[in-house]
């Protein structure tokens, strides 16, 4: 049985609109934006997504895409690779708050020049952040919520229909509500570890005014960072859980944050 569409001249504008919408979220989504993944697998997987969702997708409203001007189609491209941005854009918010944690609790370990190579931006990262990074993002497949998010795709047809893209007026003051999200997320992360080992600097600051002779960093920095492995190990089934209720808050934020971009 053969499942791929039959796409003809007339529906090649319809299917450049869906193809873009799709390339944009592949391209930006946490997982599949590492540059460890090839980008001829990158637009692969898009192709084979837009010739999957090319049947079911509403058609195009109005006039073929290619009868408009060109400025005309540029812009209508330019709208559905926006909604794709702002999809992988939100779902890579809850990854940058587990990395700002990991940044955080790094600090406080003593492992601030630490740094690895982020295979995502290239850019060098605290050890502990892509640590956490890294646990994100198997988690994040592990409870399955990459299909959540390609659900979310999706139901985005049935909200924004092809070359519908209107911003409501919410739009920007929610992307940046979400954005300033990070930092109180990546705090209730990160905040029982820092607490201890906030503690854990206090109390070697006692002892060294009670035994002045100690050399304190020599003996601080091992004991912070096995006092810091021993708290992750502990708060490894806090964190579990946290990042499954974040993850399944994901699909709500982003369905909602569709319905703004389509003007409802």
């Amino acid at each position: 049985m053969n499942f791929l569409p039959v796409i003809t001249v007339a529906d090649i504008g319809h299917f450049f609109l869906l193809l873009t919408r799709i390339a944009a979220l592949i391209f930006y989504f946490p997982v599949l934006s590492n540059k460890a993944v090839p980008r001829t697998l990158k637009a692969a997987f898009s192709l084979l997504l837009a010739l999957l969702f090319f049947n079911v997708v509403p058609e195009l409203a109005g006039p073929p895409l290619f009868s408009l001007e060109l400025v005309e189609i540029a812009l209508a491209l330019l709208r559905e690779m926006v909604i794709g941005l702002l999809v992988g854009l939100l779902a890579s918010l809850v990854f940058a708050a587990v990395q700002t944690a990991g940044q955080m609790i790094g600090f406080q370990m003593s492992f601030a020049v630490a740094n690895v190579v982020d295979p995502v931006t290239s850019l060098q990262v605290p050890l502990i952040a892509q640590f956490y990074y890294m646990l994100a993002m198997l988690l994040f497949l592990a409870f399955g919520a990459h299909r959540w998010v390609f659900k979310a795709l999706a139901e985005s047809f049935n909200l924004i229909p092809l070359a519908g893209f209107t911003p409501g007026e919410g739009l920007l003051e929610l992307m940046l509500r979400y954005s300033a999200a990070i930092f109180s997320t990546a705090i209730k992360i990160a905040a029982p570890l820092m607490a201890a080992l906030l503690l854990s600097d206090v109390s070697l600051g006692v002892v060294a005014r009670t035994a002045p002779q100690m050399n304190i960093f020599i003996v601080g920095m091992p004991l912070k960072i096995l006092l810091g492995m021993l708290l992750m190990s502990f708060s490894f089934p806090y964190l579990v859980t946290m990042l499954g209720g974040l993850y399944r808050l994901l699909f709500n934020d982003i369905m909602f944050l569709l319905s703004v971009s389509g003007g409802g």
